[in-house]
């Protein structure tokens, strides 16, 4: 799976989030509920599959010597 960086403005919203949740426990215990069930769905994401890199191989070039017909 691909890691993807961290964006900090997100982490800083929720944290004004919980901020203004202080003085309603409820709707700061459903957001925190809400918090946890987000990040078990991205840790459960399957990978996304992708054709294998096949490596180019050339093949092998003549030189011109070996190139003469016997005609």
């Amino acid at each position: 799976m691909e890691c993807q960086n961290l964006d900090i403005t997100n982490v800083i919203e929720v944290n004004k989030i919980r901020k203004l949740l202080v003085n309603e426990p409820d709707l700061l215990s459903l957001f925190e509920i809400l918090i946890i069930v987000c990040n078990r769905r991205i840790n459960q994401e399957k990978p996304i599959k992708r054709m294998p890199i096949e490596r180019c191989i050339s093949p092998p070039l003549s030189d011109h010597s070996s190139d003469s017909d016997d005609d």
